[in-house]
């Protein structure tokens, strides 16, 4: 009896381990013959020995179907990967413009996560003016396939950035939908802004080198030329005349010169802010007596109207080209017999300078563009003087060196007041900590210059 109830066991226990075998072998052989996975080989091996060769094939094909699918969802990722790594938005609409699905920055570019986008159509992502004009329904020409226009869209936040679109339509299953292809292209409008301002500002600078310098040139060449041939023949009046003309004319050629090396300087920030404390009411008179010449031209009065013992943290040649700039300018655009007040007062934190004229005034479109070097548009003075417009974005740029600002008040017919504005106390340990020795470097270009050179007694 013994025997009989060992001997079931022992077959079950025979036919186990013969079973074990049989799937190591048929692994074995799928592994090395049929490059079938070891992980597959229990769907197919089980299925084998309980269902002999019918079970075999259905086993195939239940793991060649698994496979597939491991293969499909591994291509899926991929894809996946690729799409999220593009720099480009893209995006799945239905034909009424809801987005149905979009990539990482798809999504990123709008600033909304991928779950608020989902919930919004393209009339959620343009300006509000602009949103009533698009179609309930997408248009067949608007799928083309090819860039077909560049638009203005608006972030999450309200920014309004340009783009670039490329659409098509397609079929899956059996669905109508739109992939649409969206490109950020703010950097590349900034450049193309930054590369035609520089290409303006090249022409304006090539005109007046060609122009006001070589005009000035002209005009001391043919008057000393006249002096020459025929210095025995003239009157004394004449000659006083010529060397008048020859001498304004340098002056403008200097003063031109000067502003054009002085705004080179500032281009290729090679011109340092050096401030020390100085005197306002000194630098108004330095200043006067550098273009005391050009307002006794016109007749016209100069006076200084500033408060007593004012100073303030500048950079002393900077200061005084600004003041110079402001004050040609304004003898520039004054009628003969005029006059001229310069007035500096302390307001709270800072020292406030204005140069008022009695001149022609200026429009507001005028102003608008006046330290715009691309967009001003130069008139000539009273004495049909001619300008450049270069003196007054020197202006500028000096007074932001300071921490300050230029600003401006006119009415045709009634005048104009500039105003420079400038901090009365700065942090010079602060200067000093970022600049070290460069103010011993500074390279200024200034009209008084060549005067000290001609007049060392001065």
């Amino acid at each position: 009896m013994v025997s009989n109830k060992i001997k079931p066991a022992l077959i079950l226990t025979t036919g186990s381990i013969v079973g074990l075998l049989l799937i190591l072998l048929i692994s074995v052989l799928l592994l090395f013959l049929l490059n079938i996975e070891i992980i597959d080989n229990a769907v197919i091996g089980i299925p084998t020995i309980l269902g002999g060769f019918s079970g075999l094939i259905i086993a195939y094909l239940l793991m060649k179907n698994n496979r597939q699918k491991r293969e499909l969802k591994a291509n899926e990722l991929k894809l996946r990967t690729l799409i999220d790594l593009s720099l480009d938005g893209i995006y799945l609409e239905n034909e009424k413009g809801e987005i149905l699905d979009c990539n990482t920055m798809g999504h990123n570019m709008f600033g909304y996560t991928r779950e608020e986008m989902l919930k919004l159509s393209i009339r959620d992502l343009v300006p509000t003016e602009f949103a009533g004009l698009l179609p309930d329904i997408i248009p067949e020409e608007m799928a083309t396939g090819d860039v077909y226009l560049e638009r203005e869209n608006m972030k999450k936040d309200g920014t309004i950035f340009p783009t670039e679109i490329n659409t098509k339509f397609v079929n899956l299953n059996g669905q109508r939908r739109l992939i649409a292809y969206v490109r950020d292209i703010s950097r590349q409008k900034n450049t193309e802004a930054i590369l035609k301002d520089m290409i303006t500002t090249k022409d304006k600078l090539f005109s007046i080198i060609g122009h006001d310098l070589k005009g000035s040139l002209n005009s001391i060449q043919g008057f000393s030329e006249l002096l020459i041939s025929d210095i025995g023949k003239l009157p004394n009046e004449d000659i006083q005349q010529y060397l008048q003309f020859i001498y304004q004319s340098a002056d403008h050629a200097n003063s031109l010169l000067a502003n054009l090396l002085n705004w080179a300087l500032i281009q290729t920030d090679r011109i340092h802010y050096c401030p020390r404390q100085l005197s306002i009411n000194s630098i108004i008179s330095n200043v006067f007596n550098q273009i005391s010449d050009q307002a006794d031209s016109k007749n016209i009065l100069l006076k200084n109207n500033s408060e007593a013992d004012l100073k303030v943290m500048a950079d002393e040649e900077m200061l005084k080209t600004i003041l110079r700039n402001l004050l040609a300018n304004a003898i520039k655009y004054s009628y003969p017999e005029g006059k001229i007040r310069v007035k500096a007062h302390s307001k709270k934190n800072k020292v406030v300078l204005s140069v008022v004229d009695q001149g022609t005034g200026m429009t507001s479109d005028i102003i608008e563009n006046l330290f715009n070097m691309n967009q001003s548009k130069i008139h000539p003075g009273t004495n049909y003087e001619c300008g450049t417009g270069l003196g007054l974005i020197i202006c500028q740029e000096f007074a932001e060196k300071h921490g300050g600002r230029i600003h401006v008040e006119s009415k045709p017919g009634k005048g104009t007041i500039f105003y420079l504005e400038l901090p009365i106390n700065q942090e010079l340990e602060q200067f000093q900590e970022t600049a070290g020795n460069r103010c011993f470097e500074t390279e200024h270009f200034t009209t008084d210059r060549m005067t000290e050179s001609q007049n060392p007694g001065m």
